[in-house]
């Protein structure tokens, strides 16, 4: 035996010096207590830990504690006072509950911009709170027990499949269950009460009380109604197609980089052997340029603004060929058609049908790749209009809860969808902005080329501009790289990389991109095989004049025409507008991991909170024929007295005002324009009575920027303008109008939603008018009889105007509504002043998004905590962490 331990001792030796080395490098095991515990795990998140904001999960047993850990959740800052994250390790302990080590650590949350705050743990469920930009955005609960079963792919591949990403990004097979408690109107503090089976949530603010049911998961309001502009998101995980699921996993493992090698070289090889195979069986004359192909070629530019002819508006002009041989159908739109294609949901009796709402054509835009087509789909943005929503995975979230992944559940939308389509990059490949519904998931990146969404539901894309600050009119907005086109021009910014790849190489694979028209119609093109440069040329090509590039890659891209029946049953009908498309047909109807477009048939009804039932006109609308652009409807204001409104919607009239007869002169003023003439005179589609001014109150009336009557300081002015919303300016403020715009002053009768004491001046009972513009560019006029203007302001207050106007400008002439096409069509001049509504042709509701002067803030420099006392529970059990934020010290 001496022998053997003499022959051994080298390797003995060297264990034991390895044994020794070891031991000394491993960090000394913390003090037992909470700050000890804290500072270990915040040296293993790589930041700071309040000892405050650790809580253990159920104990495993002594041997799982010892050996494998204890799992334990707790909040870590890279630095003190910066956000939390909320992270989830296990931490070896000793039987005297010494800590050992940590190991596992995950980030659970990632959201570098939103600050965790409030985590509390009772049994198997975590909930806390997530802050950003002095809001409370949501509330996260977490089931510890793992993934529920319902939430789990059905097959055992697919399930397999998640168990490693679960323990990839949880640090257990069995991961973890999440809900959201969404709240689609920011919070600006929060009390959270977890006493299971429920969460209470009270935001201090009347009827926003909340209750979670942690097993049913339903969240309804305190009092048991409907929760108030909050709903309860579950975390749910359906099939990933298992080439995508292994590109994501190991991409996050070895990183993007190796991943981009390697789809350089598989892209790169099939697009070589395409080439070469082509090559050798096509003929010179099939793949002959023009002769002046290398100049560049864009189809007719339309200006829908000058379009009197419907038909001449749609579809979009054919799009000009690179190539001598042409093949059929080539820059040709055809329509698609599908039979379950929603029509526009307006009333069909006397109107006329419109025209089909989506056109395709294609192009060959590679002057390398005969073979190489971009697929174009045309959106009638007259017709149509756009809603976004963010995957449940991407684009992930610096601020929040994640996105929803599927398709909004409110009816007023569902039943409207007619198709859907990708969204743009993860957020691995560039933390580009996305904003859903006015929550902020990521902050918009400046010069970012950025599809909008506003409130009045028109489309605009462009440029971010060089602020972070956010437009108080959008609702949504998803940004992607930089443009593709702008204003004519390919590549502006002379980018390289579209897409994670090589620098300097743009490889050859699907591609899609959204582009607008100067007509202000929206294209999706789609191509099979193409590089970033090629498609913009493409969209040139097209007549767009700016263009995103949205997704890329098979499994990726796809437009997909829809129609939804029932969507909790599974009713719906699909189908691809190109096979070349791979991605599932459900793939944006079900759950989506990423973000994704969906389009609707555009619902041409007045939109506004008064309840009003508005009905198309029956007299003579603006073009074109087939959507209306005047309504009529009525509205009670108590005491039996209705009131009639007429709306005039925004961009479907111009403004002009002509002088009465009974109008006075002012000797050397500018001649009054009493009558209209040109184009004006035949596009007439209503006439509104003002009356005419008096000795005593002498009102003010400008043609052509000079005014016939003096306009005074002290009265309303409207101001008119060709191919604008009219303006109402208030009294007392400065007036100016341009050589090529009219007003009219008339009384204020309402300011900022409050009435003004003439409004309730009492008169003769008599027919009287107001109007008024909402913030939207509607125009509506109230009607009534009535001894004074106040039920007319206040149906107007209703339906959201905050500025009104009396038509009257002194004489009390009785107001009316002359309608071509009604029984008293307007006449070519009164003796008292009129309004004249004259028809114009409507323009799409998609734009080149140039957004002008100062924009609203919604990004602040900081976070805003208050201390709020804690309120004890009815059941006297310990409240949840009272936060507006949490005042926990960081």
């Amino acid at each position: 035996m001496a022998a053997g331990l003499k022959k051994r001792a080298p390797v003995l030796g060297l264990v034991a010096l390895l044994g020794v080395f070891g031991r000394c490098s491993t960090p000394v095991p913390p003090e037992r207590t909470l700050e000890g515990l804290a500072e270990m795990l915040g040296h293993a998140a790589g930041g700071v830990v309040n000892p405050k904001q650790i809580v253990w999960e159920p104990s495993p047993g002594f041997l799982s504690e010892t050996f494998l850990g204890r799992p334990v959740l707790f909040l870590a800052a890279p630095a003190p006072g910066q956000p939390r994250d909320v992270y989830r390790a296990r931490v070896r302990v000793t039987l005297e509950g010494q800590p050992i080590s940590v190991r596992q650590l995950r980030n659970i949350t990632e959201t570098p911009l939103g600050d965790d705050a409030a985590l509390e743990l009772r049994g198997d469920r975590a909930v806390f709170a997530t802050v950003a930009y002095g809001r409370i955005q949501g509330i996260g609960v977490l089931d510890l027990d793992g993934i529920r079963d319902e939430d789990r792919p059905p097959g055992l591949l697919d399930r397999l499949l998640l168990a490693i990403t679960s323990f990839q990004r949880t640090g257990s097979l069995a991961g973890l269950g999440r809900t959201d408690v969404v709240l689609d109107v920011p919070a600006p503090e929060a009390r959270l009460n977890l006493v299971p089976p429920l969460l209470s949530i009270d935001l201090s603010e009347k009827g926003r009380e909340l209750v979670y049911d942690l097993e049913q998961r339903t969240l309804r309001g305190g009092n048991g109604a409907q929760a108030y502009a909050a709903r309860a998101v579950p975390l749910v995980h359906p099939p990933k197609p298992l080439m995508l699921w292994g590109v994501d996993t190991v991409r996050e493992e070895v990183g993007a980089l190796p991943i981009a090698w390697l789809e350089d070289q598989v892209f790169g090889a099939k697009d070589a052997v395409k080439r070469t195979t082509f090559a050798m069986f096509t003929s010179s004359h099939e793949t002959a340029l023009k002769v002046d192909a290398g100049k560049p070629v864009a189809a007719a530019v339309l200006d829908a603004t000058k379009l009197e002819d419907e038909s001449a508006s749609w579809p979009p002009p054919r799009i000009p060929s690179i190539w001598q041989e042409v093949k059929p159908g080539e820059g040709e739109w055809v329509p698609i058609e599908a039979p379950f294609l929603k029509p526009l949901p307006v009333p069909s009796k006397g109107q006329a049908k419109p025209p089909p709402y989506f056109y395709k054509t294609f192009i060959r835009p590679d002057p390398k790749r005969a073979y190489s087509e971009v697929l174009f789909v045309a959106l009638d943005m007259r017709q149509l209009e756009l809603g976004m929503q963010a995957g449940f995975e991407d684009p992930k979230p610096l601020t929040g809860p994640p996105g929803d992944g599927r398709l909004p559940r409110d009816p007023a939308v569902v039943e409207r969808v007619v198709a859907t389509f990708n969204g743009a990059f993860k957020t691995t490949h560039g933390k580009y902005g996305m904003m859903v519904e006015r929550r902020v998931l990521i902050p918009p990146v400046p010069g970012a080329a950025t599809i909008t969404v506003t409130e009045e539901h028109e489309t605009g894309i462009g440029s971010w501009p060089q602020t972070e600050q956010i437009p108080s009119d959008l609702v949504s907005f998803r940004q992607n790289l930089d443009p593709l086109v702008e204003d004519g021009v390919t590549n502006p910014t002379g980018r390289y990389i579209w897409g994670w790849q090589l620098a300097g190489t743009s490889v050859m694979t699907q591609r899609t991109a959204l582009c607008v028209t100067p007509a202000g119609h929206v294209y999706y093109a789609f191509a099979a095989e193409i590089d970033g440069p090629t498609l913009g040329k493409a969209l040139r090509q097209a007549g767009c004049s700016y263009g995103v590039h949205m997704d890329m890659n098979p499994g990726h891209c796809g437009f997909v025409l829809t129609d939804i029946g029932d969507a909790k049953k599974k009713e719906f009908t699909l189908k691809k507008v190109d096979p070349e498309m791979r991605l599932p047909e459900d793939k944006f109807v079900r759950w989506s991991a990423k973000d994704f477009f969906y389009v609707m048939v555009r619902d041409p009804m007045p939109r506004d909170p008064s309840g009003v039932r508005w009905n198309p006109d029956a007299a003579l609308q603006p073009s074109p024929a087939f959507i209306p652009g005047i309504f009529m409807g009525k509205l009670g204001v108590g005491g039996g007295l209705e009131v009639e409104l007429t709306s005039f919607e925004k961009g479907r009239v111009d403004w002009r005002v002509r002088a009465g007869d009974k109008e006075p002169s002012v000797v050397g003023a500018p001649p009054k324009k009493l009558e209209l003439t040109g184009d004006d005179a035949h596009r007439v589609l209503a006439a509104l009575n003002l009356g005419h001014t008096t000795e005593a109150t002498r009102y003010g009336l400008v043609f052509d920027g000079q005014a016939s009557l003096p306009l005074r300081v002290g009265y309303a002015t409207v101001v008119l303008a060709r191919g604008q919303v009219p303006r109402i300016l208030p009294p007392g403020r400065k007036i100016e109008v341009t050589k090529d715009e009219e007003a009219v002053q008339l009384p204020l009768l309402a300011e900022e939603g409050q009435l003004m004491p003439y409004a309730r001046e009492t008169g003769p009972m008599r027919d009287r008018a107001a109007m008024c513009v909402t913030s939207g560019g509607r125009v509506l006029v109230a009607r009534a009889r009535h001894d004074s203007a106040d039920p007319l302001v206040m149906a107007l207050l209703k339906v959201g105007c905050q500025r009104v106007v009396e038509l009257d400008r002194g004489s009390h002439h009785p107001s009316f509504v002359h309608r071509v096409g009604g029984t008293t069509p307007p006449l070519r001049r009164y003796e008292g002043s009129v309004l004249y509504a004259i028809g114009r042709p409507m323009l799409p509701h998609a734009f080149r998004w140039k957004p002008q002067g100062t924009v609203k803030a919604t990004k602040p420099t900081g976070f805003d905590y208050s201390p709020v006392p804690a309120k004890p529970a009815a059941d006297g059990s310990k409240p949840g962490p009272a936060l507006a934020g949490d005042t926990t010290p960081r």
